[in-house]
């Protein structure tokens, strides 16, 4: 009984074993690399599109690719000089894109304070008889509220939802 034990539970450790390691291709290590250069790639492309990403998903998606394609190049004990530099455009990209990010980020809330305080300061006057039309927007502001319109997609929720509030005010008539 004992040894009938012992033998399933070695051929578990054997069987799990041989799921986990596999004797790769050259077309396997070619295959990963593409996959990881193709992924960089995408990334770089939809960083230039779209500023603001979850950088959490990419960087899981990408060490995932990333950890496949060592195991690949482990097996076949290949050394190759392609993966670290992929590794490394990777970095440049994502460090870059996080940097634009910010960027994007501060001048769209500067915008969006601009518009706002202009808002609330004529807002008040409103009370007194005033009316709020966007013939009366400063120039400045105007120049805000264009910014935003123009890069309304990129904007987080909060500031497209103040920014359609604000020009449904003024649009009003």
């Amino acid at each position: 009984m004992k040894t009938k034990v012992t033998l399933i539970i070695g051929a578990a450790v054997v069987a799990m074993y041989s799921c986990d390691t596999k004797n790769y291709t050259e077309e396997d290590r070619i295959q990963v690399t593409e996959n990881l250069k193709n992924y960089v790639d995408s990334v770089e492309s939809a960083v230039k599109i779209v500023p603001v990403h979850n950088w959490s998903v990419i960087e899981e998606r990408y060490d995932s690719l990333d950890s496949r394609a060592e195991k690949v190049y482990n097996d076949l004990k290949v050394e190759d000089e392609n993966l670290e530099m992929i590794e490394e455009r990777y970095e440049t990209v994502v460090k870059n894109a996080k940097a634009e990010s910010e960027n994007f980020e501060r001048t769209a809330k500067m915008h969006m304070d601009n518009v706002e305080s202009w808002w609330d300061k004529t807002t008040a006057n409103v009370e007194k008889g005033a009316k709020n039309t966007s013939e009366d927007i400063e120039e400045a502001t105007q120049e805000s509220l264009t910014w935003l319109e123009k890069n309304f997609d990129k904007l987080g929720d909060e500031s497209k939802k103040k920014y359609e509030e604000i020009t449904k005010e003024l649009h009003k008539d």
